[in-house]
């Protein structure tokens, strides 16, 4: 899609909550907005649960980003992630190496899941801040359950 001529240049990293609210309002102004994100779609994250339980499938609770924002000749999409900000050369480069300028950075990149230290506890559960992993989840639920029909009654 094509740039506004004379338009200022916003990269926002982070397709989340906040990447997602702040692109909506920036897309009706005179900004070029370009989106980089490691996936291509937005989840909605208070369903994460649905999801885990397999009560919704993921895509039920997966937007496409492109298809938020597409119609607007002022939003970019790129899928990627983000090796390095300049800040004094004012570009971002991905890791494809790929350099993408900006006139005003917004990262809003959200957060991770946090085992406090406990490295234990990291290696042994599963997380649910993304679609994958609350599909990961679902996936080890279900197959404990069929494990647990089919074995033998001693061993239940």
């Amino acid at each position: 899609m094509a740039s506004q001529i004379g338009s200022k240049k916003v990269v926002v990293i982070g397709g989340g909550f906040a990447g997602v609210a702040l692109i909506k309002k920036l897309i009706k102004k005179n900004f070029d907005v370009t989106l980089i994100d490691a996936h291509n779609y937005h989840q909605f994250q208070p369903l994460f649960y649905q999801v885990a339980s397999g009560r919704l499938g993921p895509s039920s609770i997966s937007t496409a980003l492109r298809k938020l924002f597409g119609h607007n000749d002022n939003f970019h999409f790129r899928l990627g992630k983000v090796a390095n900000v300049d800040v004094n050369a004012k570009h971002v480069t991905l890791v494809n190496n790929t350099q993408i300028d900006y006139d005003y950075l917004i990262i809003a990149t959200g957060c991770t899941n946090n085992y406090f230290g406990n490295a234990n506890v990291a290696k042994n559960s599963y997380g649910m801040k993304s679609t994958p992993q609350a599909s990961a989840l679902r996936n080890r639920i279900l197959l404990n359950l069929e494990e647990i029909y089919y074995a033998a009654p001693e061993d239940k």
